[in-house]
């Protein structure tokens, strides 16, 4: 609960400090005199952000201090698992520059605002006119049902968290297959690659054949030029008598005759018959090359249609080797063999999925049940509730279908049909209620609501527009009520509802000569008696007035 509020240098507000208690506290005060500032700076404790704030000073900080009683709320392993030390009391501050510049405390540890505001929800329920329209929110409408389902059927809370296992792991296994799903559809050409790695491995390619290839290729495109220029060399080695042999052998028999006069002439003869030996070697190869040649058309054929394979393959896959093939057929082999063992797998999670929407179509039904099971018992209590403030002939129904689709909270649709008048048919709470039908009705359900759960603090801020006196009256009996079994704190314009509260605040504006201020103060006794007969009579405030503010005190 809140123990106490401090606010400095904020909006029209010096400095201001209030404590409070357990139990009903009322606020009032008239008109503009700064009761909403107050709330403002509660919902800024709470984590909400700032757009702009007016500092009464703009040299010094704006600050607003919280200090709050969470020894109920069992939250040691939140602030275990935040880093943060725990005390049963625990201090919030923030402060703000006039640069726009703000900074979090909790129990002096600095915080972002995230941390704040999760910590924020188990502290304050601030319940305003705003907040009614919650009232058409289904997942509210779901929360609600739910934990009176919880607190009145024990099996329910296991039946949903089996549920709530299952939409996760349903979640898991269809984002999985969506993701593999994904996958195969990028790889669509698969039937193509497949085509490529066989028209490959048909080739039966070698790194480095492509230029043995070509080397052939233009031997054998130009064998006639081969053979000519072959005929060309052997006539000139031996075929004519002015031949290169028989010029040598000519030269060999002029050089043993010269022998006989100098014997170092021998070492040139040997050198000459051994090159003559050579070129007759030569002459004999040319002779063996120039027969072997022929025109094998079908050869020609064979090796050129395979470099145009080569080639073709090459533009095809854009590389520019035979070992860039090879790698690509490899790469692409591996992904192929990955595609087939996810096939399997996307088999194996849609009979996964399968078996996960099977066991959830189960519990959803036994949700189902269990829920308007409660809403049955609950719609009993809200209608006492509405006929007890005013509402004669209240008549209303949580209508809750079962749909297609499963959510994080079942497979429910819900909606609250309701009629205020005899012999009227229910129909959607948005097409025939008032404001004020609304507004007592969002109270009956946060008196369930709040009657099932411990909590700590709510506020409601002026949920009285549009009640009158008698009905309001009723109202603040049931917001006291709830304020047994914890704080709650009421802004209110009605005197009926303000004469019940146990402590009772005034907001009032103090004008001075140059500026403005809020100021908060508890009254009671004589004052207070003042303060209900202002509300009851306006500005001005006379014995009858008075006379009935101590009827609703009971003094």
């Amino acid at each position: 609960m809140i123990n106490k509020i401090l606010i400095s240098n904020y909006a029209i507000i010096d400095h201001l400090e209030v404590d409070f208690s357990p139990g009903f506290t009322i606020i009032t005060g008239e008109t503009g005199a700064g009761k909403s500032i107050i709330l403002g700076a509660l919902n800024l404790l709470l984590g909400n952000r700032f757009d702009s704030i007016n500092f009464k000073e703009k040299s010094k900080k704006a600050i607003i201090e919280g200090i709050f009683n969470i020894s109920h709320l069992n939250l040691q392993l939140f602030f275990q698992d935040h880093n943060l030390d725990y005390d049963d009391s625990l201090i919030i501050r923030r402060e703000f520059s006039a640069d726009g510049k703000s900074r979090s405390f909790v129990n002096d540890s600095p915080v972002k605002l995230d941390l704040l505001k999760k910590i924020g929800v188990y502290l304050v329920d601030i319940h305003s006119q705003h907040e009614n329209l919650l009232i058409n929110n289904d997942q509210f409408q779901i929360n609600l049902i739910d934990q009176y389902a919880i607190k009145n059927f024990p099996a329910f809370k296991t039946i949903k968290k089996s549920y709530s296992d299952l939409f996760q792991d349903f979640i898991i296994v269809n984002n999985r297959i969506q993701s593999i799903e994904k996958l195969l559809n990028q790889s669509i050409d698969l039937e193509y690659k497949k085509k490529i790695i066989d028209t490959i491995n048909k080739l039966n390619l070698v790194v480095g054949e492509k230029s043995k290839l070509e080397s052939q290729y233009n031997k054998i495109k130009n064998i006639h030029k081969i053979k000519e220029f072959f005929s060309e060399i052997i006539l000139l080695l031996d075929d004519t008598e002015t031949s290169i042999l028989t010029q040598l052998n000519l030269v060999s028999s002029k050089l043993l005759e010269l022998t006989q006069y100098d014997s170092k002439l021998q070492d040139l003869l040997v050198r000459i018959k051994q090159n003559e030996i050579d070129l007759r070697d030569i002459n004999m190869e040319f002779h063996s090359l120039n027969q072997e040649l022929s025109i094998n058309s079908e050869n020609m054929e064979s090796i050129e249609d395979r470099i145009n394979s080569i080639n073709s393959l090459e533009k095809e896959l854009n590389v520019f080797s035979i070992k860039e093939i090879l790698n690509k057929r490899d790469s692409w082999s591996n992904e192929i063999i990955s595609l087939g063992k996810i096939s399997n797998e996307i088999e194996m999670l849609q009979s996964e999925k399968k078996s996960i929407h099977t066991q959830m179509s189960d519990l959803s039904i036994q949700i189902n049940s269990i829920r308007n099971q409660a809403a049955s018992k609950l719609t009993h209590k809200i209608e006492n509730d509405l006929f007890q403030i005013g509402i004669k002939n209240p008549s209303i129904k949580f209508e809750i279908t079962r749909g297609d689709q499963f959510f994080f909270n079942g497979s429910d649709n819900i909606s609250i049909l309701f009629s205020s008048n005899k012999g009227y048919a229910l129909k959607p709470l948005g097409q025939i209620a008032s404001g004020g039908e609304i507004a007592r009705l969002m109270l009956c359900l946060k008196k369930q609501l709040f009657s099932i759960n411990t909590f700590s603090t709510i506020i409601f801020d002026e949920i009285d527009s549009g009640v009158s006196g008698e009905i309001g009256r009723k109202m603040g009996r049931i917001l006291q009520n709830i304020a047994i079994n914890g704080q709650v704190i009421c802004i209110t314009h009605l005197p009926q509802i303000a004469s019940i509260g146990k402590y009772h605040y005034r907001v009032s504006k103090i004008d001075n000569d140059d500026s403005s201020q809020t100021i908060i103060s508890e009254i009671m006794s004589h004052d207070r008696v003042l303060e209900i007969a202002r509300m009851l009579s306006g500005d001005e405030v006379n014995d009858e007035a008075i006379a009935n503010a101590k009827k609703m005190l009971d003094i």
